[in-house]
């Protein structure tokens, strides 16, 4: 670890992501690497249990202050802010940043009604994140928003029409809640 650290002047996070590592960052292991100058965030799981307040606070009372704790799983991200996390770890915001963000201002100002409705506007896109993978819905995602063709890497394969005529749907939904501009190279 302290040969990354010395690697970079920039502040790291660890990232615990144990679907995609098979090895999980105890609570205890974080706290320990929280310690290490230039280690400054921890990037967390949705908790299985859904106590994002419980995880949060278990997780500050273990690690300087001023350290950050996010989460990433798009679907759980206006549950982690509204509960105290600092940050949403997002693949959406990627392609669409206004709507992210706006979701984010509104968590983090504890207007829990607004961020639930945008949350909401979000739903059948977290539904698509959920049954395809987030990774391969973006690949999709980037092509019906006219930034390119592309297609995942192999062995993952494209999803087909039926799929992309649900993205449709969904940009409009969230479109109908707040008018957003796709990222930049947008057509």
């Amino acid at each position: 670890m302290l040969d990354v650290v010395e690697a970079t002047s920039l502040p790291l996070c660890l990232y615990n992501n144990p679907g995609t590592t098979r090895f999980t960052f105890s609570p205890a292991l974080i706290a320990e690497l929280a310690q290490v100058p230039g280690v400054a965030a921890v990037k967390m799981p949705l908790p299985a249990d859904g106590d994002f307040a419980g995880e949060i606070a278990r997780l500050r009372g273990m690690v300087p202050p001023g350290f950050v704790i996010g989460h990433s799983g798009d679907w759980g991200a206006t549950d982690a802010l509204l509960a105290g996390s600092d940050a949403w770890f997002s693949v959406v915001a990627g392609l669409l940043p206004e709507p992210a963000l706006q979701l984010t201002r509104a968590a983090q100002a504890s207007e829990a009604e607004e961020a639930r409705q945008i949350d909401a506007a979000f739903a059948p896109l977290w539904s698509l994140f959920r049954q395809f993978g987030s990774f391969r819905v973006m690949y999709a995602l980037a092509d019906t928003l006219g930034l390119g063709t592309f297609a995942p890497p192999r062995p993952l394969l494209p999803l087909g029409p039926e799929v992309r005529a649900r993205l449709d749907e969904v940009l409009d939904r969230i479109a109908a809640l707040s008018p957003f501009t796709p990222a930049e190279g947008a057509s």
